[in-house]
């Protein structure tokens, strides 16, 4: 198993650590395909997971989309949560979600705060 790299570890923007959010979310995706509602979510979340893992991210491209994407994704996971406020599976799915998508925000501040150093 590969070893996970915390924002702060002087960390390339290639690095291992956006495969560990990313694979992050790939665990996540185990957790919700079986919501139907978020099938189309889920479909990008896919590919934008995929192509950071297959293809790596010099330039963070993907991991800015992956934040943006968690960003709608969070909306969408409340939004099904606030109709069902009772279900503690979706409280946690949505916490998850907050937090991966945290994780993606702390990669993006600190390469920009190490760039600017």
């Amino acid at each position: 198993m590969g070893q996970f790299i915390f924002p702060g570890d002087n960390m390339p923007e290639g690095s291992d650590y956006q495969k560990s959010i990313a694979f992050l979310c790939r665990d996540f995706l185990d957790q919700v395909e079986e919501i139907k509602e978020l099938a189309r979510e889920n479909d990008l979340l896919d590919q934008i997971t995929a192509a950071i893992i297959n293809e790596g991210d010099e330039d963070l491209f993907h991991i800015r989309n992956l934040e943006a994407h968690l960003f709608r994704y969070e909306s969408r996971l409340l939004s099904i949560y606030s109709k069902n406020p009772e279900n503690a599976h979706l409280d946690a799915l949505y916490r998850r979600c907050a937090s991966l998508r945290e994780m993606c925000a702390n990669l993006l501040r600190e390469v920009v705060k190490d760039a600017g150093e």
